[in-house]
């Protein structure tokens, strides 16, 4: 604890500033985002300058390397959720063909509970 601060500038059980009292300060606003700004703004540059070459001569001279930045890029896990209206489906499908001017292609006639369906090899 700085010796310039009082004993009232502090909680006496968590050391934390009281309301009103913020230590020293602390870093300028933004100082920190400035130096990440100016690394991704010389990182841009050269990507801009030499990216292109750099990705082709990896892949000519270590394509494992290479294989392994592509897929670092990709995402781990893709998770799809998919629900389909069948019904709905088929609908928009027989107008579609109607419109189309196409023949309406046979219903196929589903079994009933219990029925077996025979085929032949």
């Amino acid at each position: 604890m700085s010796e310039t601060l009082t004993q009232s500038d502090r909680d006496p059980k968590t050391g934390q500033f009281l309301v009103g009292h913020s230590g020293n300060g602390g870093r300028r606003p933004g100082a920190r985002s400035k130096l990440g700004e100016a690394f991704l703004e010389d990182l841009r540059d050269c990507w801009n300058e030499r990216g292109a070459s750099a990705l082709a001569r990896c892949a000519e001279e270590d394509p494992a390397a290479f294989c392994k930045i592509v897929a670092s890029l990709l995402p781990k896990t893709v998770d799809i959720n998919l629900e389909i209206d069948a019904s709905a489906f088929a609908e928009k499908f027989r107008s579609a063909q109607a419109m189309l001017g196409n023949a309406e292609p046979p219903r196929l006639r589903r079994p009933l509970p219990g029925q077996t369906i025979e085929h032949s090899k």
